[in-house]
């Protein structure tokens, strides 16, 4: 079992919970933010790349068919983001729950599922290329 794996899914779901928890008053007012409805960019962006790590881990972990991969991810991202818009609502202080964050979510995990495919192929395509194929660090890492 590759643990590095789990782990990465582990500590990406945490910086989640963590920056979905920060209280309203205190995130930063900065022009970007002010951009209408930039925080369903930031729930894509957050969902897509945990999409990407659960798929890498599932196809390595895993001898299931890319199908079934594609349900446990969207199952996994979709109960993941209910999770943090019921406690948004209910729990965090001056946050609110909101379907279309959910919304957002489930289509980075959407994109992810779509994505991976040719960005396994792109990364591989790099670390085989001069001088990256000599660093075994990026293999490791990527």
């Amino acid at each position: 079992m590759n643990t590095k794996l789990f782990w990465r899914n582990i500590l990406w779901a945490v910086v989640i919970f963590i920056l979905c928890s920060i209280p309203g008053d205190d995130l930063p007012n900065t022009p970007l933010i002010s951009i209408p409805h930039f925080d369903k960019l930031v729930h894509f962006g957050m969902f897509f790349i945990m999409g990407i790590f659960l798929f890498a881990e599932l196809s390595i972990q895993t001898k299931l068919k890319r199908i079934y991969n594609a349900v446990i991810i969207l199952l996994l991202i979709a109960f993941y983001g209910g999770l943090i818009e019921y406690l948004q609502q209910n729990y965090f202080v001056h946050r609110s729950g909101d379907y279309w964050d959910l919304f957002a979510d489930i289509l980075g995990g959407v994109f992810a599922i779509i994505m991976y495919p040719w960005l396994k192929k792109q990364k591989d395509l790099l670390l085989n290329r001069k001088p990256f194929n000599k660093i075994s660090f990026f293999k490791k890492i990527l």
